[in-house]
């Protein structure tokens, strides 16, 4: 979670003026697209892959990045590099971060009032506010050189690489009518992505700058959809919306082959994620909200619910395999995470609260190995047991299972096959009085990954 909408609102004045003429036709445009964005109907429900009920515990090691007086949020990080912002009880803001080999805490030059930082390689970008709006910064954490980037009422800064993605309020006097711009540092060309009154915020940069995704929303900071702009040559970008659907989607991140964002089209907060270049939507069926989540190769962290309480811990999802993973489970809410995969090693920075916000990193290698098929089997069978279903249709559903489980442990994956569809069919079979629908869909997803992890036709 960036606490950065706020600060951006109290330490902002748009002064800048319009005449009338163009601020009508400018809304007229404006309208025609307000209108898309909300008379968008519902498109057909996306596939959705379930990971094991049971998450594995992701075994790594814990430090604390800085717990001390003051509070320490917005940490982002790639590869060794960490950085996150530093409050002290006067108001004031620095950018921190730890570099190695000495992984010394040192500060960014800046004027007091800096946030909002991103990591990419060695650099940081960041925000830096003053009374005439402020702007964004970038600092190289090894030659120690600070790069301002031209133009004022600029700030929330993503960088990948040579591109710096940024939140542009120059343009228009409402601080919700922001456009979006792109800085690239290798050839200093700055390049206005949006052109409309809308809402566009919240943007990411993939690690290989060659594409940028964001939030474009209404003015009141509803009806968000999730853009892509793709570099295909310098400066050119080609944009498309990824989602049109009714509800709210956003805090995008990418790895530069797909988009992840969260959406509560299915009632709660989920993780969907799609190719960039277009191609089939997916969510990923976790119980509870999901949010705060972070993108590195097939690695996503997030922040989830954990159902029937209300705290979040912080879990890992993988993408190539459908593992789940917890990281935290601990009594408070923790937030903000942002992961990293570099040489086989992940390292992921999040928030946790006591006495004030403090600032934590986890490191860890991925196991060598996924949930077996007969451990997916077992938690579908303990999954059909909590439903407390009538006694006969339990032992039918069960007794397939089982005939699954025994054919895996044989090695005889055409009738593990076979009993897991015949186990779908069963449950699709029943009315919503037998079992109610949001049991028969998870139980259809987790039987799904099932298949697919035993390579079923």
């Amino acid at each position: 979670m960036r606490l950065t909408a706020i600060l951006i609102g109290n330490r902002r004045l748009f002064r800048q003026s319009r005449k009338l003429i163009v601020f009508f036709t400018l809304m007229l445009l404006a309208l025609n697209t307000v209108a898309k964005l909300v008379n968008a109907t519902n498109s057909p429900l996306p596939p959705v892959v379930a990971p094991n009920p049971a998450p594995q515990t992701l075994t790594g090691t814990f430090q604390v990045v800085n717990n001390g007086a003051g509070d320490q949020i917005e940490p982002d990080l790639d590869c060794n590099l960490t950085s996150y912002t530093s409050m002290d009880p006067q108001g004031g803001s620095r950018i921190h971060f730890l570099a190695p080999p000495s992984n010394t805490d040192l500060m960014v030059p800046g004027n007091g009032s800096d946030t909002q930082p991103d990591v990419s390689g060695n650099r940081i970008a960041f925000s830096e506010f003053n009374p005439q709006g402020g702007g964004v910064g970038v600092y190289d954490a090894v030659t120690q050189f600070r790069t301002d980037i031209p133009g004022g009422a600029r700030s929330h800064p993503a960088i990948g690489a040579d591109l710096v993605a940024y939140e542009d309020r120059s343009f228009f006097a409402g601080p919700n009518q922001s456009e979006l711009g792109v800085y690239d540092l290798s050839t200093d060309m700055d390049t206005r992505l949006t052109n409309d009154l809308l809402f566009d915020k919240n943007p990411a940069v993939s690690p290989t700058d060659n594409a940028v995704v964001w939030e474009k929303c209404l003015t009141d900071g509803t009806g968000c959809n999730i853009y892509a702009a793709v570099q295909t040559s310098p400066g050119v970008f080609t944009t498309r919306a990824l989602t049109s659907a009714a509800g709210e989607n956003r805090y995008p991140d990418t790895n530069g082959q797909i988009a992840v964002y969260i959406s509560n089209r299915s009632g709660e907060n989920d993780i969907y994620y799609q190719p960039l270049s277009g191609g089939q939507e997916t969510r990923i069926a976790i119980p509870g909200d999901q949010r705060d989540l972070s993108i590195s190769g097939n690695l996503i962290s997030f922040a989830s619910q954990i159902p029937p309480g209300t705290e979040y811990d912080i879990f890992v999802y993988n993408l190539s395999n459908g593992a789940l993973y917890q990281v935290t489970n601990t009594p408070v809410d923790e937030h903000s995470s942002r992961i990293t995969f570099c040489n086989g090693i992940g390292r992921i920075v999040y928030v946790s609260p006591g006495s004030d916000f403090d600032v934590y990193s986890f490191t860890f290698q991925l196991p060598s190995s996924s949930p077996s098929p007969a451990d997916q089997i077992n938690a579908l069978i303990a999954l059909v047991r909590s439903y407390n279903l009538l006694p006969a249709l339990e032992s039918t559903l069960v007794g397939k299972l089982q005939d699954a489980l025994a054919a895996v442990n044989r090695s005889d994956t055409a009738t593990a096959c076979s009993s897991l569809t015949s186990f779908i069919s069963k449950v699709q079979s029943q009315s919503d009085k037998k079992m109610a629908p949001e049991q028969k869909t998870e139980s259809i997803n987790s039987a799904n990954q099932i298949k697919a992890n035993l390579g079923c036709p």
